[in-house]
């Protein structure tokens, strides 16, 4: 339920007028049963805090204090991958998702230099409270005139701007060639697997092909390690090449590959940022970019997955694929 009034922001570094007027918003979507913390940030700065156990007397308390320092912790992290991102030509990162058994973590860019940091322990609610998060953000954007993003798809039916026109439909097409690499169908479309080491057994090869589609999840790789895995894509369809404008396939495919080498060493620091907040290792983390997204899945025995879709109208579906792979791949 909605906080009281009693809430009280603080300001780190000096209130003004406007970073008032944006308390004011953001108290709207903070309540004790959902989002706990709220932390807006102008780079590295905490500008605004607010905390939904807060009282009149405004106290700087340790746990405030924690989040304050985690957000911060999570900016430095996630800065670190904009060169990442910058060559995959895919815009800039616009939401991250830290999942642990215990809560969540929400990191939302608001405008450029501006991001909004969001905790809570409401694990059976994260849906709605990511959706909440991602309204709340742009209304933030909006009387600043810039225009509304789909955080998370999540407004895939609501009107809003710059909403993508559904493409008409393509007649059928003939798989292209699979170039000597060993291909399934999936769902009528060419999944090709590429196995860091070809004579390795798999398994789950038929749960990895059947996680991908078109309309939803494009790549899925499977890692024993960092430098051991199973690859499976459907970047060859003729339905994504519009994806692919002044890049090949080939070459985001290396790109998502060096990426699926570092994302471990990424995760591991941002457990250690979390564990002043949370309980419990990393499940997931969503890197929400603006064409797609990036997943990590933790699995037992230092396995983890690495998924992407290409399609930004598409980044729950494609999360919910990955979310179920990893829940069948985790008891293996």
């Amino acid at each position: 339920m909605p906080v009281t009034d009693h809430t009280v922001p603080r300001f780190p570094d000096g209130e003004t007028p406007q970073m008032a007027s944006l308390a004011d918003q953001l108290r709207r979507i903070l309540g004790s049963d959902g989002l706990a913390h709220l932390v807006l940030y102008d780079g590295d700065t905490a500008k605004v805090v607010l905390d939904a156990a807060a009282t009149t007397t405004g106290t700087d308390d340790a746990e405030s204090a924690s989040h304050e320092r985690t957000g911060r912790q999570l900016h430095y992290i996630l800065e670190e991958l904009e060169p990442d991102f910058a060559a995959l030509r895919t815009g800039a990162l616009i939401r991250t998702v830290l999942r642990v058994p215990t809560g969540a973590v929400f990191y939302y860019l608001v405008e450029p230099g501006f991001h909004l940091y969001g905790a809570t322990g409401a694990v059976d609610r994260l849906d709605e409270l990511d959706a909440r998060m991602a309204e709340c953000v742009n209304g933030l954007r909006m009387p600043a005139r810039f225009s509304p993003l789909n955080y998370g798809s999540w407004f895939n039916e609501e009107p809003w701007v710059g909403q993508p026109v559904a493409a008409p439909p393509q007649p059928p097409q003939p798989d292209p060639e699979p170039s000597g690499r060993a291909s399934a169908p999936v769902g009528g479309h060419l999944a090709e697997r590429r196995p860091e080491d070809a004579d390795a057994p798999l398994d789950a090869a038929d749960a990895l092909r059947s996680a991908l589609d078109v309309g939803g999840l494009h790549y899925i790789a499977y890692h024993e390690s960092s430098t051991r895995a199973w690859v499976y894509d459907i970047f060859d369809h003729p339905g994504l090449g519009s994806f692919f404008r002044g890049q090949t396939p080939d070459r985001r495919r290396e790109r998502y590959r060096l990426m699926g080498q570092l994302l471990p060493g990424v995760t591991q620091r941002m457990n250690l940022s979390l564990r002043a907040i949370m309980r419990g290792e990393l499940l997931q983390v969503v890197l929400d970019v603006e064409q797609g997204a990036v997943y990590f899945h933790a699995l037992p025995g230092r396995r983890y997955l690495v998924g992407v879709t290409l399609d930004q109208s598409r980044v729950t579906e494609a999360d919910r694929r990955v979310a179920r792979l990893a829940a069948g791949l985790a008891g293996d």
